[in-house]
């Protein structure tokens, strides 16, 4: 997803660097001490900005900060087999939320679920917890919580659509010479298949139901199949073709696009071509607003050589005051309720930004969490074959739900 969730604010500016954040939860008599390794995505915003804060940090807690930066297409690799080996070369890293049940039930990670009191988490919303929950067991914190939201040309669409009727006419009526009311992401892959659980959650269904059996092949599959193909073959307010993001951050960027579900990181890339001609909004549904809403946290590590300075920062990189400068200087949507005030009660941020930042954070406490199963990434290739051979004709809908219900059981069952 590196044009997406994974790279989603590397497309954004930043802002220039606040001032050292306050330490209010460390107590100097009990302040953990040594050194920490903190596992990094070489070249994203969380690099940057906590190797910037970090210096604030070890002055207040007396820990040493190290952080190595590892590429992002291997991140993964090397967090597994650091807990494989028992190396132990990590304390903290950065982690989808897409590896989080894996890595905790293999016992790569640890149990947070300690670190916040009931007062502070509530500061978080129930869908960023969500996110980092497994089994009712917390095994990340969030920084970073988003999901698709609707970007909507004020110009071509008089109100953001609250619902998918309202969405099918918003874009039929806006659909015109070169301009195309909305597009559908069909080409098989990351993005299809996650719009298609968006529109499964939407429609008050999900992708396994509460025993952890499939339900793909369902009212809400098939509810979600035939609101896609109404879109793009009976409205025509869509483009036809295996169209993927690119196709439609283009589009839209270009003007040339009324309505588009797309991650946060379009919003910065959009001020300039569109001024203020465009606004963000919560995703429509059927039953259920938003779209699936994932995250990216710090995990600890089982192996780590310093719990009690891992903690220390894990509690100091999640803090309000954290969240606040990061949400501020990366325009980016934060789980905390204290720093969106934060961001909202700040003069120095201009009011379109502020405005971006509040609709992002209740578009993801509007959503659902991804489904937290160690099997969700083939459960995601399934969705893609489904939304894929339907948007290209090659299966009816009644075929794909067939055919996704049998692949979702299978891979359910390899475990």
């Amino acid at each position: 997803m590196k044009l997406t969730r994974r790279g989603l604010l590397k497309g954004t500016t930043a802002l220039a660097v606040g001032s050292a954040l306050p330490m209010p939860f460390i107590s100097r008599t009990l302040a953990a001490s040594g050194k920490i390794t903190v596992g990094m995505e070489a070249g994203s915003p969380y690099d940057t900005f906590y190797r910037a804060k970090a210096p604030d940090f070890t002055a207040a807690s007396g820990v040493e900060v190290e952080f190595q930066s590892i590429p992002h297409d291997a991140m993964r690799q090397q967090f597994v087999l650091d807990a494989m080996s028992g190396a132990g070369g990590f304390d903290i890293y950065i982690a989808d939320q897409v590896w989080l049940p894996e890595f905790f039930e293999k016992g790569f990670i640890r149990d947070l679920s300690g670190l916040y009191s009931d007062a502070d988490k509530s500061d978080f919303s129930k869908t960023s917890i969500e996110t980092v929950t497994h089994k009712g067991v917390q095994v990340a914190l969030p920084i970073m919580v988003h999901n698709c939201a609707m970007y909507y040309r004020k110009d071509l669409v008089s109100a953001p659509p609250t619902t998918w009727d309202e969405y099918r006419a918003a874009a039929k009526a806006a659909t015109s010479g070169d301009v195309w009311g909305t597009m559908v992401c069909s080409k098989q892959g990351i993005e299809a298949a996650t719009r298609l659980h968006s529109f499964y959650q939407q429609a008050g269904g999900d992708l396994l139901d509460a025993g952890g059996k499939p339900t793909i092949n369902s009212d809400a599959g098939r509810a979600a199949l035939e609101f896609m193909t109404a879109l793009v073959f009976e409205d025509k307010s869509a483009p036809e073709g295996v169209l993927e993001l690119p196709d439609m951050q283009g589009r839209w960027l270009e003007g040339k696009l009324a309505l588009a579900p797309v991650w946060p990181y379009l919003y910065s890339l959009s001020k300039e071509p569109l001024g203020d001609k465009f606004g963000i909004a919560t995703a429509p549904g059927l039953v259920n607003p938003a779209g699936t809403v994932y995250s990216w946290g710090f995990a600890g590590a089982s192996g780590a050589k310093n719990i009690e300075g891992a903690d220390e920062f894990l509690k100091w990189a999640t803090s309000t005051d954290c969240l606040y400068a990061f949400g501020k200087e990366w325009l980016n949507p934060v789980p905390r309720a204290s720093a969106i005030d934060l961001i909202a009660a700040d003069a120095s941020i201009a009011d379109g930004d502020k405005a971006a930042i509040a609709a992002f954070a209740a578009s993801a406490a509007a959503g659902k969490s991804m489904t937290m199963v160690p099997q969700y990434s083939q459960l995601l290739d399934v969705l893609g074959i489904m939304q894929s051979g339907v948007m290209s004709k090659a299966m009816t809908i009644d075929q794909a739900l067939a055919d996704g219900q049998a692949r979702a059981e299978a891979a359910m069952a390899a475990g």
